[in-house]
């Protein structure tokens, strides 16, 4: 088990990740969904089911994005990688984990005094505490503070991350 401290925990952090970001997206498809067909049939829709869309929405946009960052999934422009030398494409590289670092603290910073202050405010409709929906946003930034902090981290045994497979 070389490795498999270190990175059996991301595993398990991926897969539940994975679960509850799909989870939640499942849930908003079919609550957007009920709420078209109640449209169609009936002229009315429901904004109890909007509110939850919404809370969902924020959930899936950030969960799983200290994941999506290091398996390098973001929105990125690599052509503009390719054409310049391996030891520039480690300082770009180097360059924007640091960027991506200040601003995603600066963000958890903000989402986490944001989350704490929301402990008595209420959704209209279903009077869901923000605290929760907050807490998406708070958990995906700690994610991605997480991620890039833990790439620079020495392993002990001196072996490199496991690359994800080509599917």
């Amino acid at each position: 088990m070389e490795n498999g401290g270190k990175w059996a925990l991301s595993t398990i952090i991926d897969k539940l990740t994975n679960i509850i970001g799909g989870s939640m997206f499942f849930l908003m498809v079919s609550l957007v969904g009920l709420n078209v067909i109640s449209f169609w049939f009936s002229g009315r829709r429901y904004g109890q089911l909007e509110e939850l869309v919404v809370s969902c929405l924020v959930w899936v946009t950030f969960i799983s994005l200290g994941q999506h960052y290091r398996d390098k999934e973001c929105i990125r422009a690599d052509f503009l990688l390719t054409a310049i030398p391996p030891k520039a494409q480690k300082i770009v590289e180097i360059i924007t984990d640091v960027a991506s670092l200040i601003i995603g603290a600066v963000i958890l910073y903000f989402a986490l005094k944001l989350m704490l202050r929301s402990t008595n405010k209420y959704t209209g409709v279903l009077k869901i505490c923000y605290f929760w929906i907050d807490m998406g946003l708070a958990l995906g930034f700690l994610s991605l503070v997480c991620t890039i902090v833990h790439k620079y981290i020495p392993n002990k045994n001196n072996t490199a991350l496991p690359e994800k497979e080509a599917e």
